[in-house]
């Protein structure tokens, strides 16, 4: 079993697995794949108004292509590179956007600080604001890896198969990453910094 859940045939590791065992044994329902894509394109995106819309086109696009999953990674590892594909494709036309027809945007968390009633809750939510705003001025690529590795915990493998890159390429990608949300947030208050 895999550590989703499903039953995940296994073969020789430069052996493909035929088409029908796959087929047969990985199926996920599509509630259980949109519910992991779901908690996936959040924590990659953060917090967006355009959430669900990336859910939509993720999960659309996994739903077209899941009979070709053939069961060499774990279904949690292909769903996050659908993810993964997804918000880098959304961030490209939204660039491409912003450049022909908006002048200026701010970038606002959607939670509203009514929503906490201590000042130490308070105090942790603008930590999450200031660090969810640290993390959208990464380029995309090193947010993504520093998001999965320091905050989903997983391995150089597993993130290289994600982003489509070698695991050097990830290592780096990752020390640029942790140095520049370092540099960011040294300067911070919040985070042990200089002045608000």
């Amino acid at each position: 079993m895999s550590e989703e859940g499903y039953l995940v045939p296994t073969a020789a590791p430069d052996e493909p697995l035929p088409r029908e065992s796959v087929q047969d044994l990985v199926h996920p329902s599509s509630a259980e794949l949109v519910a992991l894509l779901y908690r996936q394109v959040a924590v990659l995106a953060g917090p967006r108004q355009e959430l669900d819309d990336l859910v939509q086109a993720a999960a659309e696009r996994a739903l077209k292509s899941l009979h070709r999953f053939d069961g060499r990674c774990a279904l949690s590892t292909w769903t996050y590179t659908i993810a993964y594909r997804t918000i880098l494709d959304s961030d490209r036309w939204h660039a491409r956007f912003r450049r022909r027809f908006v002048s200026s945007e701010a970038h606002e968390l959607a939670r509203s600080e009514s929503d906490w009633d201590t000042g130490q809750a308070f105090l942790e939510l603008q930590r999450a604001r200031r660090l969810h705003v640290a993390l959208a001025g990464l380029p995309a690529k090193k947010r993504a890896v520093i998001v999965l590795v320091e905050f989903e915990g997983m391995a150089l493998k597993d993130v290289s198969a994600i982003v489509g890159a070698n695991e050097r390429t990830v290592r780096s990608r990752l020390r640029d990453a942790r140095k520049m949300l370092a540099r960011d947030l040294a300067r911070d208050p919040l985070f042990g910094g200089g002045e608000p």
